[in-house]
């Protein structure tokens, strides 16, 4: 049940990281973008990387309950990763 709870854990967690910004790569593709999950690459482990150096800089810091800055620190990194990426979608240069 434990292990059952944890693989649940991840998969919140995944879905929260990264919902946002496949949403927005995919909604460029819609538009008719053939390029637009490129950017996926740079963006996804950044945000990975992010969010756990926000939740270890807190555990450091010694700030209460470490789950509840963990999901607001990726609720927070998601949220900045897709409008990034939005931004860079409508500020590129087209050729």
């Amino acid at each position: 049940m434990r292990l059952l709870l944890i693989v649940l854990a991840t998969l919140v967690f995944i879905v929260v990281q990264w919902g946002p910004v496949l949403y927005v790569a995919r909604q460029q593709w819609l538009r008719g973008d053939p390029y637009s999950f490129r950017q996926l690459r740079f963006l996804m482990p950044a945000q990975l990387l992010a969010t756990v150096s926000l939740a270890v800089a807190a555990d450091l810091l010694g700030l209460r309950n470490p789950a509840a800055l963990f999901a607001g620190a990726t609720a927070v990194v998601s949220a900045a990763g897709a409008g990034a990426l939005a931004l860079y979608y409508r500020f590129r240069r087209r050729p």
